[in-house]
Formats: structure tokens, sequence, C-alpha cells
């Protein structure tokens, strides 16, 4: 899970060269991943705090604050946060053919998918200015790609170094493993049924899942309960006992020691955090003072 607030223009008025399609802030909780997906435009993620995984192309690049990371049209990417350091970072979303060219004029040019920015605040700057405009209007829009403008110079003129990710395929065994559990975290699921279920030998899955993921099976498991824990506290008045049953904990205590140690803090307090800082609630000025904020804390969520 990750609390997010973001912009997504469904419309748009013009037909062109260059066009916006959406960006926003992300916290995310650890464990969180994305993917495998598909996307049909460039997305551009600036890394503000944490550390995460990025999966391209049988490459992968382990990533912290200060750097970049592109997706590509038509490409299947995959992405997960840390589960010690879990990422914080904001994306923006666009296409045409005036992105095509400066993309390859950039410093990631025709293959490339990370970087090492000379500086993110920038960026994190400009998507915090896309934000206001939110109008279903031809202005907004105007005004949207003009951002977009800003954005192509300071990639142009970033100075930044390209940097080079780790020969390793994605194995689709281990991408079947989390799916299982996304569908079934809220069971009593061992990894030996999940194994069974997957109609593979216990031991090897667990050394294949180590390796590609980079955690255990049964740490994979528990990040989605905990995740979606949080998830359930942060968006209904359920108690914390009928949460931690839902998301497949038999006891409270364990459920409580469990989300301690996994997000830094307690269930009781997380809801109340959570509750003072409803991001539907959220001013500009509100959440420039939260990201800041959220920059020096290692284990916010």
């Amino acid at each position: 899970m990750e609390q997010a607030l973001f912009l997504k223009k469904d419309h748009h008025y013009l037909s062109g060269d260059l066009f916006f399609d959406f960006c926003g802030f992300s916290k995310n909780l650890p464990f969180h991943s994305f993917g495998p997906a598909i996307r049909q435009q460039y997305i551009l993620h600036i890394v503000m705090d944490g550390t995460g995984t990025y999966h391209v192309k049988d490459q992968q690049y382990k990533l912290k604050k200060g750097d970049l990371f592109l997706i590509r049209p038509g490409d299947s990417t995959f992405y997960h946060a840390d589960g010690e350091e879990p990422w914080l970072y904001c994306w923006i979303s666009f296409g045409g053919k005036v992105a095509d060219e400066v993309i390859r004029q950039s410093v990631f040019q025709e293959n490339g998918y990370t970087m090492v920015s000379s500086t993110i605040q920038k960026y994190i700057d400009l998507i915090m200015d896309c934000m206001a405009f939110n109008e279903d209007s031809l202005s907004s829009e105007l005004r949207l790609n003009e951002q977009l403008y800003r954005l192509f110079y300071l990639l142009i003129n970033d100075g930044g170094t390209l940097t080079l990710g780790t020969q390793k395929g994605h194995s689709p065994l281990a991408i079947e493993v989390m799916s299982y559990i996304q569908q079934h975290y809220a069971e009593e699921i061992t990894v030996e049924q999940i194994a069974k279920a997957l109609a593979v030998n216990r031991s090897h899955l667990s050394r294949l899942f180590s390796t590609h993921i980079g955690m255990s099976i049964k740490e994979y498991l528990t990040g989605v309960r905990i995740n979606r824990g949080a998830f359930l506290l942060s968006m209904t008045d359920k108690s914390i006992e009928a949460i931690a049953q839902e998301v497949g904990f038999n006891s409270l205590v364990v459920f409580s020691r469990t989300f301690k140690k996994v997000t830094g803090e307690t269930a009781r307090s997380y809801r109340k955090r959570m509750q003072q800082e409803s991001a539907s609630n959220l001013s500009m000025e509100k959440l420039r003072v939260l990201l800041e904020r959220q920059q020096i804390v290692s284990r916010a969520t």
C-alpha cells in the first residue's frame, strides 16, 4: 500500500505532439510493489527518500534518494519498495513526439532507464506546481504543457549521470508467488501451501524467490498483510482487532507486535497520524511541509 496524492488529466482539449497525462506523490509502505505492467506513456519517477528496486528488460536497479527512473512506453516493468527503508517518490507522465525527442537528447538517451540527478528539488517543485492545475479546462491543459517544457529543460540541462543496472531476469515463478499471496494473504497460508498450489518444490521456490525478489516469501507475505492493515487503519473505522483478523492474523497481539516491527510505530498511533494527515484535505502548503518532514524521517510508515 501507499499514501498517494495525484492529478490525472482524463480529457485533452488539444491533440498534438506533446501531452500531459498525470502526476503525483507517493509514500510507500514496506514491500509495496507495482507490476509487472506495461504503460502506454512515459513516466518519470523522482526518488525523494528511502530505497527501492526497479526491474526492466532483465536489468535490476537499486535506487535511493536523488535517483530518477524512467518507464518507457511498451516496456514491461516491475518495482517495489525496500522492506526497511521504503521509498517516497513523485512522478509525472507524458507522451508525444516531442517527448520522444527530448528523452533521446537527455541523459537517458535511447536505452537508459535510471540516472543520478544533480538536483531533485527542482523536479519536486515542478510536479508540486502541476498539482494546482486540476481544472478540466483548456487553460489548465496549456499550463500543464508549459510545465512539461520546464521539465524537459531540466532534463536536458540536469548534468546528472546515467546509472547501470545488474543483469537479472524476471522470474515468472516469483511473480506467481506474489500474485498468489496478493489473492490469499487473508487466509492461513504457509510457504508449503504456496509451493503445493504452484506445484513446485518448497526449498527450490524459497531459494528462487529470495534470489529474485531480495526477501523471503514469509517476509513478503508479512509485508503484504501489514500494507493492507495500514490501508484499513487509515481508510476505515474498523477496530484494530477486526483489521488484524481481516489481513490474516489470528491474534491481535501478534498483529500489533508485527505492525510496530515493520512500520516503526503502533497501529493506534499510525491510525491517529493518518487521520491528521489525510491527503484529501491537504493544501499545497501543507503538502510541502509534510514532504519536507518526510524527507528526514527514515521510517515514517
